[in-house]
């Protein structure tokens, strides 16, 4: 008899960016509506910019999906709280929970948009 695959630090990682990904998006959409409210020089930049970090999120919640479908794994509720963000999934049949709470939310969410816009977070202004 052969024993039921573990879940996989790379398991965990693709739930978390499935997670985090789509919150991401949901702040680049405010942030993207709160400049078309502010005057400046050169918002039509700064908005594409941000367009195209939307683009390129939403190219890799595509693949981040397959991956999942491939490795069987399906997150099916998700819950936010006012202290955490927390998420029920299936990995290869058994039941998981994952949470994160807000703070290392940021943290993860600067992480992930200093990557897609190419901003080196650790150099000092």
């Amino acid at each position: 008899m052969t024993q039921a695959p573990l879940e996989t630090e790379g398991d965990l990682q693709l739930v978390k960016e499935y997670i985090l990904l789509p919150i991401l998006l949901d702040v680049l959409e405010r942030d993207i509506k709160a400049l078309g409210t502010v005057k400046l020089k050169m918002d039509v930049v700064y908005v594409k910019a941000l367009r195209s970090a939307q683009d390129l999120i939403t190219a890799d919640v595509t693949l981040l999906r397959k991956k999942m479908r491939g490795r069987g794994i399906k997150v099916y509720e998700q819950r936010r709280t006012e202290l955490c963000i927390e998420a029920r999934y299936l990995c290869r049949g058994y039941q998981h929970r994952f949470s994160m709470l807000w703070g290392l939310v940021k943290a993860e969410l600067y992480k992930y948009l200093s990557k897609y816009l190419n901003v080196d977070l650790r150099s000092s202004l």
